[in-house]
């Protein structure tokens, strides 16, 4: 008959296999939160202006302008939230009273009734970028929702967006459509040019990483 002792050296002896599973498990569950973290760079980045690009393009009546912004900044902290899921928090500001249409009598207009950029000097994008669908190499689908100030009013916005991993960093590509009536803005007129109300956002952020992680 087993005394006391063997019958407990027989429990712990059963008691081992399921520590090394617990301990196995632990030891997966970690290795692959590790392996996520490697998939893309994490961390605080920040907007390259010389190699980034902000324009616009309106119709009129007589087939339409472009425009762009010569002065702005942003910067994105990007985590990730699963296997292949990312979040970026972005955040872009745009010297309203930089928009340039390339003609002066129209941009002298638009910055003084448009815009009103004296009074109104800042159009601020805030909001994220989010993707289940990250890969290394080539260009992969996300999408930016958020909240946009121009002219004093705040509106949501959301746009697809297509991101392409680089070695220090990420850029990042989107086109969608404002309403310059959402936001409060007359339909310009020029002389005998009159546009729409729709205007044509091209939006391309070179993102450059500060702490890479």
């Amino acid at each position: 008959m087993l005394d006391s002792r063997d019958a407990h050296r027989g429990r712990a002896r059963c008691g081992w296999p399921r520590l090394a599973l617990a301990a196995a498990v632990v030891v997966s569950v970690v290795a692959a939160s590790r392996a996520h973290a490697q998939l893309l760079a994490t961390g605080r980045f920040v907007v390259v202006p010389e190699e980034s690009r902000i324009e616009l393009f309106v119709r009129d009546n007589v087939g339409g302008f472009r425009g762009r912004a010569r002065d702005f900044e942003g910067a994105a902290v990007v985590r990730q939230t699963g296997e292949r899921s990312f979040v970026a928090d972005l955040q872009v500001s745009v010297s309203a009273r930089s928009v340039t249409t390339g003609l002066a009598l129209r941009d002298g207009q638009m910055h003084r009734e448009q815009l009103q950029s004296d009074r109104y000097p800042t159009i601020v994008f805030d909001g994220m970028v989010t993707t289940d669908a990250a890969r290394v190499i080539g260009t992969f689908p996300a999408m930016a929702h958020g909240r946009l100030t121009l002219r004093g009013v705040t509106r949501p916005v959301s746009a697809p967006v297509q991101v392409t991993p680089l070695p220090d960093g990420f850029r990042g590509s989107s086109e969608f459509e404002l309403r310059m009536s959402e936001f409060g803005i007359p339909i310009p007129r020029f002389l005998f040019f009159v546009a729409e109300d729709v205007v044509r956002v091209t939006v391309e952020l070179r993102l450059r990483a500060v702490n890479r992680s």
